[in-house]
């Protein structure tokens, strides 16, 4: 079953089948990636291990997907570069000239910082925008919240019926007939239990509920009327990376605090490859491993 077909709102929300990317359509067409982690071949060198610098592929498989969608705005979800919190040699070689290249065939560049990306704004053109790493609010037919997840979103996100996250690059690992481990990337798209999600954010900003719908309290303290419905974890752009295997680690297993919230509903998760197939529930692809 392809992707398109049940993800969503078409219209809304569109994963850009083979890309690891998302295409939000309304009067501006805007394609969201996340996790190029440029230059993380320099850190695999300090390791010992020699791979070519990797962002000139990364850059081409944009080109071309920019080329072929021909967005108005390109969102980039967080951890544009690799290196914490010092900016590599090879970061400050490759990334401005990276962008500069985007931002010939996009009219608008905008990144939302992730955890990798102290410092960004040092050796960024003008022309590219870096947005609070608070999230940044699409108001669509839908609100959509994008956002890094590597830490809590603003408050005014909870107004969106949709979160989009990075930070966890998901897999879905496979067991072999000889025993043998692949795993393969994947978009997680996870229901929500408004309730607890609320309670959760409320408890890490320290306001009391003492028995009060936690919800109600959030609209009386911010402003802000909850309306997140399903969240959406993205898949990695840069091919080179690693991920969590979302089917094998525990829910307190994964990175920041979003996922480990208790109004994450994981085990009814659906899992989807990054070449259009629907794998199914996230609960019963626990028994593949």
């Amino acid at each position: 079953m392809l992707i398109g077909k049940i993800f969503w709102c078409r219209l809304v929300l569109r994963p850009l089948i083979p890309w690891p990317a998302l295409l939000i359509k309304n009067k501006k067409k805007t394609v969201v990636i996340s996790d190029l982690h440029l230059g993380y071949e320099f850190e695999l060198a300090e390791m010992g291990i020699n791979i070519p610098s990797q962002t000139e592929k990364i850059k081409e498989n944009l080109l071309r997907l920019i080329e072929k969608v021909r967005p108005d705005r390109l969102v980039i979800l967080g951890d544009l570069k690799h290196s914490i919190p010092k900016i590599s040699a090879q970061e400050w070689q490759d990334i401005p000239f990276f962008l500069e290249e985007i931002r010939k065939k996009v009219v608008e560049v905008q990144i939302v910082p992730g955890n990798h990306d102290g410092k960004l704004a040092t050796f960024l053109a003008s022309n590219v925008k870096v947005t609070s790493g608070r999230g940044l609010l699409l108001k669509n037919r839908e609100k959509i919240g994008l956002f890094h997840g590597h830490a809590w979103p603003s408050s005014k996100l909870f107004e969106a019926k949709f979160w989009v996250i990075g930070h966890n690059h998901p897999t879905i690992q496979f067991r072999g007939m000889f025993g043998f481990k692949v795993s393969k990337t994947a978009w997680i798209k996870i229901p929500v239990d408004r309730k607890k999600l609320t309670e959760s954010f409320l408890r890490y900003r320290n306001v009391k509920i003492e028995g009060e719908n936690p919800e109600r309290v959030l609209e009386e303290k911010y402003g802000v009327k909850v309306n997140c419905s399903q969240l959406l974890v993205m898949p990695a752009f840069n091919e080179l990376l690693g991920g969590l295997p979302f089917n094998v680690k525990d829910q307190n297993e994964f990175l920041g605090p979003i996922l480990k919230s208790e109004g994450i509903l994981l085990d009814k998760a659906e899992v989807f490859l990054t070449d259009g197939t629907y794998l199914g529930i996230l609960k019963d692809l626990k028994r593949v491993v």
